[in-house]
């Protein structure tokens, strides 16, 4: 049982093209003709907001795709990897896992994040799979691994 679960990405690209195309429109809206020539105004504090957010998008974008986080749940462990490193988290390193949704936010889809309490850490590790591909796939995966975990806790 080795599930390969990859991040999404087509929320940067779409925001990264939404801000390009709103700078864009307001670059030619706020544009003056003078003569037969056109000029673009860019000494615009309006213009200059949009390019910082456009940046900002851009630099997000490129961040997530180089480091290009994955989830895979293994039959002894569930592995936290990105391009770089991989962690290994054991079953019997696990406290608890809770998948179902959440109850503060909400969140797109019908299924909300999955929560894993590691022995050595004080906090649990929040995991949208909205972000991953095969959301449902992975909610059923962490479903099942949540019965196992919870029970072999309950009965220790």
């Amino acid at each position: 049982m080795r599930k390969h679960f990859r991040r999404r990405f087509e929320a940067y690209y779409q925001s990264v093209a939404v801000y390009a195309l709103a700078l864009i429109t307001y670059a030619v809206i706020r544009g003056t003709f003078s003569g037969s020539e056109f000029r673009v105004v860019f000494k615009d504090p309006v213009v200059y907001v949009f390019v910082i957010v456009l940046g900002y998008s851009v630099i997000d974008l490129v961040f997530n795709v180089l480091y290009q986080r994955d989830i895979i749940i293994s039959d002894d462990a569930v592995i936290f990897q990105n391009r770089f490193e991989s962690r290994a988290v054991k079953f019997s390193e696990i406290n608890w896992i809770h998948a179902g949704r959440a109850r503060k936010v909400k969140v797109r889809g019908s299924y909300g994040v999955i929560k894993i309490m590691i022995n050595s850490h004080m906090r649990a590790i929040r995991i949208n799979p909205v972000h991953f591909h095969g959301e449902r796939e992975m909610m059923e995966a962490f479903k099942a691994l949540s019965e196992k975990v919870n029970k072999d806790v309950q009965v220790s």
